[in-house]
């Protein structure tokens, strides 16, 4: 994990965010729930992506967070990204 994230990771700045696409790529979000910090986040899409609800796609949604000039505001779920 790099510097930057690494200071970042213990604020609550991190958002759980439903991605709506279109024809073109990304065309909106909606934040879900949050703010968390990058910990807890990761343990709500883990939550979300092995106990999946009925009418929610869970592949639909993303961390959002402060943007990153190499990754964008979008984070992974995986630690080591």
């Amino acid at each position: 994990m790099n510097q930057g994230v690494e200071m970042l990771k213990n604020k609550k700045q991190f958002y759980i965010t439903e991605l709506h696409f279109g024809d073109d790529g990304l065309e909106s979000y909606l934040d879900y729930s949050g703010p968390f910090t990058l910990i807890k986040a990761r343990k709500v899409m883990e939550r979300m992506l092995k106990f999946p609800d009925p009418w929610i796609n869970p592949y639909s949604f993303a961390i959002r967070g402060p943007y990153r000039t190499e990754g964008g505001q979008f984070y992974g779920t995986r630690e080591d990204r």
